[in-house]
C-alpha cells in the first residue's frame, strides 16, 4: 500500500529537507520533491519539480508527503488531489477548518486517502519505510502496530514496546487536528492478524466506529481520565463533561475489547 515512489513537498525547507534525508537514507522511495519558486534543481540527488504532474509523468510518483506551513496547504492538497495522487500524508498542523472540509470533500470525491494534518506521519520498519517524522532510532522490527493522534503517546508506547522485547510493525499518527482525514476503523482491515495498540483521548466518537470489528489482538489505552470536568483538553479541543466522559468511553470499550491502565501493561 505505501512501498511506491514518493513526492516530497517542502524538500527544499529547512523541516522538510532534514526529514527527506533522513527517510532517504532508512530506505523509503522519496523520488522527487516540489516547490512552486524552483523550476528545476537537485537536492539529495532528486529532481525538484514546480508542478506536481511532472512529477507524476516523470517519476510514477503515488504518494505525496507534505512539509509546508499550514496557509499553503489547502492549494498544495488539491493540487495533489487534481493531480492524481491516491495517497497524502500531511504533517503541517492547525489548518483551518474551512479548508479541510474542502479537502475532506474532494478526498472521499476522488477516493485519496488523506493521514493528517498535524501527524507525525507513518513507519513501516519491516520495508523500510518512513514518511513523516517518525525519530528511526527508537524503531525496532517487531509484531506490534500501533495507532494514535498523538505523536508523543506512539512515541512513549514504541519505547515501552522495546523494553518489553515486542517491537513494532507499523506505526502510525491519523492526526491531531479538530478535522482529519481516515480514521482509525479504516486502517484496522489491513492488520487483521496482527497485535493492534489504539490510543485514544479525550474527546472523539472513535470507540463507536470500531465495536463491530472483530480482531481480538486489538488493546486500547486511553489517556485524560484524570482531565478536569468542563475544561477545553486533547488534540481536538474537546471538553470532558456528563456528554462525552472519558470513563464512560473506557466502559463502553472494556465491553469488547481490553483496555490497559498503562501502557506498561502492554504484553
Amino acid at each position: 500500500m505505501f512501498n511506491h515512489k514518493i513526492l516530497s513537498c517542502g524538500i527544499t525547507g529547512k523541516f522538510g529537507y532534514f526529514h527527506s534525508k533522513i527517510s532517504i537514507k532508512y530506505g523509503t522511495k522519496i523520488c522527487s520533491g516540489l516547490n512552486y519558486l524552483k523550476h528545476g534543481g537537485i537536492i539529495l540527488s532528486i529532481p525538484i519539480y514546480s508542478i506536481i504532474l511532472k512529477s507524476i509523468k516523470c517519476n510514477k510518483t503515488k504518494i505525496s508527503v507534505i512539509f509546508v506551513p499550514a496557509i499553503f496547504c489547502k492549494k498544495l492538497i488539491l493540487e495533489n488531489i487534481f493531480s492524481g495522487i491516491k495517497i497524502i500524508i500531511c504533517i503541517s498542523e492547525n489548518i483551518s477548518i474551512f479548508d479541510m472540509l474542502i479537502i475532506k470533500f474532494y478526498c472521499n470525491l476522488y477516493n485519496v486517502l488523506l493521514i493528517g494534518p498535524n501527524t507525525p506521519g507513518l513507519i513501516f520498519p519491516f520495508f523500510k519505510i518512513r514518511i513523516g517524522i517518525f525519530p528511526i532510532n527508537i524503531i525496532n522490527n517487531g509484531y506490534l502496530c500501533i495507532f494514535s493522534r498523538s505523536g508523543t503517546l506512539t512515541y512513549e508506547a514504541i519505547k515501552i514496546s522495546n523494553l518489553k522485547n515486542i517491537g513494532q510493525y507499523f506505526c502510525l499518527g491519523i492526526g491531531g487536528d479538530l478535522i482529519i482525514g481516515k480514521s482509525f476503523k479504516y486502517f484496522l482491515s489491513y492488520f487483521k492478524k496482527k497485535k493492534i495498540l489504539i490510543i485514544g483521548e479525550v474527546g472523539g466518537n472513535f470507540e463507536n466506529e470500531i465495536l463491530n470489528y472483530k480482531n481480538k489482538n486489538v488493546y486500547f489505552y486511553i489517556a485524560g481520565i484524570f482531565s478536569p470536568l468542563k475544561k477545553k483538553m486533547g488534540h481536538a479541543g474537546a471538553i470532558n463533561d456528563e456528554k462525552n466522559d472519558v470513563l464512560k468511553k473506557i466502559q463502553k470499550i472494556k465491553k469488547k475489547f481490553i483496555v490497559l491502565n498503562s501502557l506498561n501493561d502492554l504484553y
